[in-house]
């Protein structure tokens, strides 16, 4: 194994220290090593950003299609069902949101509506009045879908709102 030296000490072999002090100092497997470890937070992270950018858009767009919305109704005072034009120029504008799953809510001149406001007996809607104000609410819901491991479940129900207020021409 070893010698004994004059001052009492152990002396290994040469050779063996050599070999250890190459496998301290050895940086071969350290790239690997760190990649192990930050990959997956880097992944995490990402992912994150690609679902949230996914909910902004849906904003946005969402956003973009009331006002597509909100200007035809402002400017629709003939028609006998002006909230069923409006939605359809909604449905129309959003493309990437279902239909289906869109809540709208329209409130003409201080009346509140659902999605549709006919006028009375074929006539044109009472409540478009110059001069008043059409407002258009709508909501969309969303899923956040994140890693289970932040939380009991993989995804969170979230719920997008837009709203605008167009002056009737």
């Amino acid at each position: 194994m070893g010698s004994v030296s004059q001052s009492g000490l152990l002396v290994t072999n040469p050779l063996k220290n050599r070999r250890l002090r190459r496998m301290v100092r050895g940086r071969q497997g350290s790239a690997i090593v760190e990649m192990a470890f930050g990959l997956p937070i880097l992944c995490m992270i990402l992912t994150g950003i690609f679902c949230l950018s996914i909910a902004l858009y849906q904003k946005l767009q969402l956003a973009e299609a009331i006002s597509v919305g909100g200007r035809y109704l402002a400017v629709d005072r003939g028609d006998t069902d002006p909230c069923a034009s409006a939605a359809s120029r909604i449905y129309a504008a959003a493309p990437g949101l279902k239909p289906s799953s869109l809540t709208l809510n329209f409130t003409l001149n201080g009346a509140s509506s659902g999605a549709s406001c006919p006028g009375s007996a074929g006539n044109a809607n009472g409540n478009m009045v110059s001069g008043s104000n059409a407002q258009i609410d709508a909501s969309y819901p969303c899923t956040l879908k994140f890693f289970s491991a932040f939380g009991t479940s993989n995804s969170s129900a979230c719920s997008i709102k837009a709203s605008v207020v167009e002056v009737i021409q």
